[in-house]
């Protein structure tokens, strides 16, 4: 069989160029082209870095035609508004962030709105899909797209991204080729978000829990559409050859390996705008002890700017930084493979991680690391509050789990860390229980290798 990989963005790079599910396809006779939109200078790095030679073509993201932006972006708004009467949970509206710059956005977001409100339930949302997607085949991207899969002919295209709309061409010309379709939902927090763009033959989901929000949030989805395979990232946490001797760790990254290492992992501004300042929180209250030492790891998709006065403030803090190729788009930033070891080493060599309700807590969970959120309001936050921010759907699936510590004030930072670091197992008990929930892994295989079963048998 041939395989066509579509990776919209870097972020894919990670968890299906480094993981095995090329190698374990191609070593099962198949053929895998990667169709792209990193630039060939990227791709020609990542061949090298991991030792495999697979054909390549530019993938170039179109500009959506008015009326397919005006049919998606109405029908996001209208399956918010229901996924918030369904849930009885307000917050899921504060995902439409619409970029409302100038008269005409400002314009153009109006009807948007005000037409979503003629949308009453998903039958109706999904029919009004449907026009846009017939719309769409009127694109010069769905013509592209057609004569690209004429020419490179694969039985299978998997989208590793189902959020991003320009790649909606690509699919529907592959269906309309009957050529299979397949995507993975990315995140732990997408689904409730309306953000699946277009629809392929096949899911990938990481979760029975999973599933049954794909099911919840999209009723035109059929339950055997559906495959449950964990996630590919959180392949890298088995391959013990990738765990440094602790000592090596210290002496590579400057630490004290006879301290217990905690470690803040940064968010990004939106999702937490005052992250500097808890930061500083932090530091604060573990200056004066000796017996411990703050890693700092900002979010790999930023700058570290916002920062730097608390570093400067504190040197006492080891500010690590993820190990990412960087460009002038966002979509072109990947991480290298030593940025998966590092991310390793510090889940399994760090006591803590402390965020601010971030994903991390799963990844740290892997080893048993304790997990802090915090869950107190900077005095002078007056818009993203603490209360909202964990009211989020996604965090549901804590429910019924003691999974996590909650800082819920400034001063009870060092309690806090005093209790996890010395009654190992008391914070948050039930974490395993919860990354099982959510990730599902099975003990036997690997993500990838359910992925490719999933690719190949269907």
């Amino acid at each position: 069989m041939k395989f066509c990989f579509l990776i919209p963005d870097g972020v894919g790079i990670r968890n299906y160029l480094y993981s095995d599910i090329i190698k374990d396809l191609t070593s099962r006779s198949n053929e895998v082209i990667i169709w792209h939109s990193l630039g060939k200078p990227q791709i020609s790095q990542v061949k090298e870095i991991v030792g495999l030679d697979f054909l390549d073509y530019d993938f170039i993201h179109r500009p959506e035609l008015p009326i397919v932006k005006f049919i998606r972006e109405t029908t996001t708004y209208a399956r918010l508004k229901q996924n918030v009467k369904l849930k009885e949970n307000p917050t899921i509206l504060d995902n439409w962030m619409p970029r409302k710059i100038g008269w005409k956005n400002k314009l153009f977001y109006k009807l948007v709105e005000k037409s979503a409100l003629f949308l009453n339930n998903y039958h109706e949302i999904h029919s009004f899909e449907k026009i846009g997607f017939l719309q769409v085949r009127k694109s010069q991207a769905y013509k592209e797209s057609l004569q690209f899969l004429r020419k490179t002919k694969p039985d299978v295209l998997f989208c590793t991204h189902q959020r991003v709309p320009s790649i909606t061409p690509a699919v529907l010309a592959a269906q309309d080729l009957q050529i299979k379709t397949f995507t993975a939902v990315f995140s732990w927090d997408n689904l409730p978000k309306a953000r699946l763009a277009f629809r392929t033959d096949r899911y990938l989901v990481w979760s029975d829990y999973m599933k049954d929000e794909l099911l919840t949030y999209y009723p035109e989805i059929d339950e055997n559409q559906i495959d449950v395979t964990s996630t590919t990232q959180f392949d890298f946490y088995r391959k013990e050859e990738l765990i440094d001797k602790r000592g090596d760790f210290a002496e590579k990254y400057g630490l004290d390996q006879d301290k217990k290492w905690i470690c803040f992992s940064g968010s990004d501004s939106i999702s937490s705008p005052n992250d500097h300042e808890y930061l500083e929180d932090v530091a604060e209250a573990l200056k004066n002890q000796n017996n411990v030492q703050l890693i700092f790891r900002e979010v790999p998709v930023e700058s570290i700017d916002r920062f730097k006065e608390v570093l400067s403030k504190f040197p006492e803090i080891k500010n690590i930084s993820p190990e990412w190729v960087k460009s002038s788009q966002w979509g072109s930033f990947f991480p290298l493979p030593s940025d998966i070891k590092l991310l390793v080493n510090l889940a399994y060599h760090c006591d803590v991680v402390i965020n601010l309700g971030s994903t991390m807590a799963l990844d740290f969970a892997v080893f048993g690391s304790t997990a802090f959120y915090l869950a107190y309001d900077q005095p002078h936050e007056r818009k993203r509050f603490v209360k909202d921010v964990y009211g989020f759907e996604h965090f549901k699936t804590m429910n019924g789990l003691d999974a996590v510590g909650w800082i819920r004030s400034k001063d009870a930072i060092l309690p806090s860390i005093h209790k996890a670091l010395s009654s190992q197992g008391e914070v948050g008990p039930d974490k395993m229980k919860w990354f099982e929930r959510v990730v599902q892994p099975n003990k036997t295989e690997t993500s990838s290798q359910r992925i490719v079963k999933a690719l190949i048998k269907n």
